[in-house]
């Protein structure tokens, strides 16, 4: 009887090691494990309010006053800081915040922000599959 209180003990201890659950009834009832495929795509920040204004802004000087759009969210490039497309029609622009802006405004002395026009710059906002909304 004794020899027996140590091998159940170890089968006991054991079990919950197994990818399974023990009844009371002592059937054992196993479990099939998967690994679901997770998106890699990265949650898109909101923009502030600020950031907004200004990508307005800027759309209306870049494109002269036409009808424009802008990335409902940030984009990945390879521009350093946060990038936001905008376009009129076929002509695109990337602007790139150096800092995320959070005040109010930004004041003159504060704005490092570029404006990229260049084919090679703005390949970023041709990529099919951008949601746009109006400026």
């Amino acid at each position: 009887m004794f020899r027996l209180r140590p091998l159940a003990l170890a089968i006991a201890a054991l079990l919950p090691l197994s990818s399974g659950c023990v009844w009371a009834s002592g059937t054992v009832e196993t479990f099939e494990w998967r690994a679901e495929p997770v998106s890699t795509a990265p949650a898109e920040p909101a923009l502030s309010p600020t950031e907004i204004r200004y990508a307005r802004d800027t759309a209306v000087s870049v494109f002269r006053r036409r009808g424009a759009e802008r990335t409902v969210g940030f984009v990945r490039s390879d521009a350093e800081g946060h990038a936001l497309c905008l376009r009129s029609g076929k002509d695109y622009a990337l602007l790139v915040f150096a800092r995320r802006v959070f005040e109010e405004a930004i004041s003159q002395a504060a704005d490092d922000n570029t404006i990229l026009r260049s084919a090679t710059a703005t390949a970023v906002c041709r990529e099919r599959g951008r949601r746009w909304v109006a400026t």
